[in-house]
């Protein structure tokens, strides 16, 4: 468990150095948390791997460090935020807001769908969350599929990881709409202020970071599910090295996944 005290000394530092366009006063550091260089060096790693502060290693401390605003929340907070929100993305989403917006909704896209699946509604429930044009192919194999998919990126997005199919991408798409909505409830409770949950939405995209890539979105602005296909032979698709978008390719794992489970190397 991260250390307030040691923590806030360190981003404190860090904050400091940043407003002076100064490298980080290492030494005085750590006199200060009575530290010797070794173990001061690996808790400056793991603050930057919370993704509370962006601190270069010792060789580049010319670049100066970074307080992220993941960093000042956590500051304001005097430490009381939950362990799984700080190791949540810290890599890719620079906001505590946000990465526990993800969590919630995560949590409740997979309660609702379990949900709908075990009361007969699963496709009603998939329909949802896939593109309008795609509503028609959904059937009840497509949406036990959407359903590992949604456990699978859910799995992932907590060790890290990046969507592992075209099919986890597009429930990241249904992840960040739930995300949204769900901090607009936590200013309509009074639990946080507009400005807050503003920066925290436009932080949400970071996910997209993670992914390398938005190349899903395209499915959300396609009228039928032919489009996909027309869009296969776009040349300048092709040369952005855009996945095969038809519904048949979405549980095709990505390169450096392994065909396992739902996902399929062959066409359904």
């Amino acid at each position: 468990m991260l250390n307030f005290d040691n923590a806030a000394l360190v981003l404190a530092a860090v904050g400091m150095a940043e407003a002076k366009g100064e490298e980080l006063d290492r030494g005085a550091l750590g006199r200060e948390l009575g530290l010797a260089p070794a173990p001061l060096e690996e808790f400056l790693r793991h603050i930057d791997r919370l993704g509370l502060a962006w601190i270069p290693p010792q060789t580049e401390s010319d670049l100066g460090p970074r307080l992220t605003p993941a960093g000042s929340q956590y500051l304001s907070l005097k430490g009381e935020v939950a362990g799984d929100v700080l190791h949540f993305l810290p890599s890719v989403i620079e906001d505590l807001n946000a990465r526990r917006a993800l969590i919630e909704s995560g949590g409740f896209i997979l309660d609702e769908f379990r949900y709908a699946m075990l009361a007969g509604r699963g496709v009603e429930y998939a329909k949802d969350l896939v593109p309008d044009a795609f509503e028609s192919a959904v059937d009840e194999r497509l949406a036990l599929n959407l359903f590992a998919a949604a456990v699978a990126l859910m799995a992932r997005l907590s060790c890290g990881d990046a969507a592992g199919c075209l099919a986890e991408e597009i429930i990241a798409v249904a992840l960040l709409n739930e995300a949204e909505a769900w901090l607009e409830m936590q200013v309509d409770k009074g639990e946080l202020v507009r400005d807050d949950a503003r920066a925290a939405v436009r932080r949400l995209n970071g996910i997209f970071e993670l992914f390398e890539d938005d190349d899903v979105l395209g499915l959300f602005r396609m009228e039928e599910p032919a489009d996909a296909a027309v869009a296969g032979h776009s040349w300048i698709n092709q040369q952005a090295g855009v996945v095969d978008q038809r519904v048949e390719a979405w549980f095709r794992p990505f390169g450096g996944v392994t065909a396992t489970g739902y996902l399929d190397e062959r066409p359904s």
